[in-house]
């Protein structure tokens, strides 16, 4: 029988024992412990009618217990699918659907009315919980019961193991599977470089950073968890915890370089920070560069294909390159075309065609959105950009952006005054489009809507403003533009 994904995971955990593998809130759980907790959790679902090929939505947010869910699903061959926890009402409902869950576990509190709410709507699908609720069955409480022999594992090579969402930045994210085959990133080669790391996860685990986690957890290494990402407490767990790695979206990098007293806290244990999600202002890399050293790496990929390019940590020494998100990483073909499909010339801007040994199959019970996606052997990115004499790819906006919407958030990032910014586009009352940007200002500065227009008006013409404290993000972290969207339309 072929090997499967989960089955080198448990052949992991069991050999690296008594070693840490998960530190979070309530203190560690070594691989013996995660490992049972993974068979009492597999037979548990069992019990509860779970089977190889149905779909377990794991609504359990970044809890330890989320790891073993989402193991135990394996197990028993079923596909798990773990959804953010910021998802609204309406997105919530309609992936439980649309992907045909047969059974959400959730936690007790807040998140269960909400829960249920949305399994009323969804007629069919079962509900488990971590914890008392009236009414609905407490899976916490079956697999302490049970018994801590290894399940023996159910799962297939191609069955579907794992339904990943997309950022969800402009609607509802999309469901991109992925089956029980051994990822090239589980070989001992590529598992040797994790074996005594620590990484800290602050981001949702159903996004980047938990795919990354699995890898460390195979080598050995330790995940310290965080419910949320909060810059203040993440620095703290760096300095206290000697975390080595860290994954972030890019936009989340401002607010932690301006955490007042930043300079004091010790973050030489750090030997590696990604940067993924959308591109970087070159002036909060560069200060990234200064206070971190030169351990940033950062590029651009979709879970639909896998990374694409890279910007490696040496490379960010180079300022000219900073704005660029590096280029192609090995076995990836990435083309740049018009609106006709044809090939542009070099510094041309166009949509991001890509191909490679990790493109999705298509979505997950999604022909229509397949379709558009996947033509001709290409994955049609959706993104627009343009590469230069060297191959450097530079990452200009969303097709559904507008032409200067990049060119915009560039121009006021480069001002110390302003700490993110993130333009968009709504239709105007003349039936067009009009570019509007959202502005949060460094801490201490006093910027105006007047200000901000001035910066962008000779380039790009007149501006509409949003001054915030905060962007808003997607379930997954990044920049929710649909958010800003409906912001911008209830205040003007």
């Amino acid at each position: 029988m072929s090997r499967t994904s989960i089955g080198v995971l448990l052949e992991a955990f069991a050999e690296h024992d008594q070693r840490v593998a998960i530190t979070h809130a309530q203190g560690d759980w070594s691989y013996a412990e995660l490992l049972t907790r993974i068979h009492r959790m597999a037979r548990a679902l069992r019990s509860q009618g779970v089977r190889r090929g149905q779909v377990i939505a794991l609504l359990t947010g970044n809890r330890p217990e989320t790891f073993v869910l989402r193991c135990a699903t394996h197990v028993l061959g079923a596909t798990a699918a773990v959804l953010y926890e910021r998802l609204t009402d309406e997105q919530l409902i309609e992936l439980l659907r649309a992907a045909e869950v047969a059974t959400l576990v959730f936690p007790t509190g807040p998140e269960a009315e909400r829960a249920l709410a949305a399994l009323r709507a969804v007629p069919g699908a079962a509900g488990l919980t971590l914890g008392p609720q009236p009414g609905v069955v407490d899976l916490a409480a079956l697999a302490e019961a049970e018994s801590a022999e290894p399940v023996p594992v159910d799962a297939q090579v191609t069955d579907v193991a794992t339904i990943r969402l997309t950022g969800g930045s402009t609607g509802t994210p999309k469901r991109v599977p992925y089956d029980f085959r051994v990822p090239g990133y589980f070989a001992p080669a590529a598992l040797a470089a994790w074996q005594d790391a620590t990484q800290l996860l602050c981001t949702p685990v159903g996004h980047l950073a938990g795919t990354l986690a699995d890898v460390l957890l195979a080598a050995g290494g330790r995940v310290v968890l965080q419910e949320r990402f909060d810059p203040v407490a993440v620095l703290e767990a760096i300095e206290r915890e000697r975390v080595t790695y860290l994954w972030l979206p890019a936009n989340l990098l401002p607010p932690l370089l301006d955490v007042p007293g930043m300079d004091a806290i010790d973050v030489s244990g750090l030997r590696a920070i990604t940067l993924g999600g959308g591109a970087s202002s070159a002036r909060q890399l560069a200060r990234a560069v200064d206070r971190f050293g030169a351990i940033i790496a950062q590029g651009y990929g979709a879970n639909e294909i896998g990374q694409v390019t890279m910007l490696t940590a040496e490379e960010h020494r180079k300022p000219e390159l900073l704005t660029t998100a590096g280029r192609p990483v090995p076995g990836i073909e990435l083309s740049i075309r018009d609106a006709e499909g044809e090939p542009v010339d070099t510094g041309v801007a166009g949509e991001i065609w890509v191909r490679g040994p990790q493109m999705m199959p298509g979505y997950f019970k999604d022909p229509e959105r397949t379709a558009k996606a996947l033509r001709d052997g290409w994955f049609h990115s959706g993104d627009l950009g343009f590469r230069d004499a060297a191959g450097y790819l530079t990452v200009v906006g969303r097709s559904t952006d507008g032409p200067c919407a990049r060119a915009v958030e560039q121009a006021l990032t480069a001002s110390p005054d302003v700490q993110s910014a993130l333009a968009f586009e709504i239709a105007d009352p003349e039936g067009g489009e009009q570019v509007c940007v959202a502005v949060v200002p460094a801490p201490g500065s006093e910027l105006s809507e007047q200000d901000i227009q001035s910066r962008v008006a000779d380039d790009h013409g007149f501006v509409s403003v949003l001054i915030l404290d905060a962007l808003p993000t997607s379930g997954s972290g990044k920049p929710d533009r649909v958010a800003l969207q409906r912001l911008y339309r209830s205040i003007s």
